[in-house]
């Protein structure tokens, strides 16, 4: 408890009843700063900011977007970074309404609430005994969208190959037209997929 005390996400006190804090472990969340863009884990979330894991060494102190789940992304400000936690500072303060959003879509039954990163990459992809060529659209750890030059059935049982990374298990879960979501037999560990976008792919804002 202690050592948790040292990281609080405001340089100045704060009052903690005003500003209660709701632990949080392991939700995904996006940070963005001066181009670079990755997945990190959110440990702790209150009105004023949160507590997150990175995985990359390119963020800084300084402004950031923020955005978890399917919301809008946030200005804030990386207030500290400590290895590889960071405390992140909100430039206005979170509704309570947005909180209870915030709060249902970090439960982790809801799969959805995981937010993706658009990028783009040649895919391939095996399935019913065809090879597709396709081009990644957005990623996360469970799933990907992509578009590819035949219509993908939904159902079907695909295997997905990204440059550089292992071929991916992956299920077609919705099709419309040349664009299909998949969703992945086992996710992709966010330190592999973390330094994968870092490293290799190109981001899209």
């Amino acid at each position: 408890m202690a050592e948790a005390s040292k990281h609080l996400v405001a340089e100045a006190p704060v009052d903690r009843r005003a500003n209660e804090r709701h632990t949080m472990i392991l939700r995904v969340g996006v940070v963005a700063q001066n181009g670079k863009t990755s997945f990190c884990l959110v440990r702790n979330v209150s009105a004023s900011g949160v507590q997150v894991k990175l995985y990359t060494g390119s963020f800084t102190r300084g402004d950031i977007l923020f955005r978890v789940a399917d919301e809008n992304a946030v200005e804030a400000r990386i207030a500290w970074i400590e290895n590889d936690l960071a405390g992140v500072k909100f430039h206005d303060d979170i509704e309570p309404a947005t909180m209870l959003r915030l709060q249902q879509k970090l439960t982790p039954a809801r799969r959805r609430s995981i937010p993706r990163i658009r990028a783009a990459a040649s895919t391939a992809i095996r399935i019913g005994g065809r090879s597709i060529a396709a081009t990644l659209c957005d990623i996360s750890s469970i799933g990907a969208k992509v578009r590819s030059s035949r219509s993908l059935p939904v159902g079907g049982v695909a295997h997905v190959r990204f440059p550089d990374l292992p071929e991916l298990k992956a299920f077609v879960r919705w099709n419309q037209g040349s664009e299909s979501g998949l969703v992945f037999e086992t996710p992709i560990p966010m330190n592999v997929i973390a330094s994968w976008i870092e490293g290799r792919l190109r981001v899209i804002p």
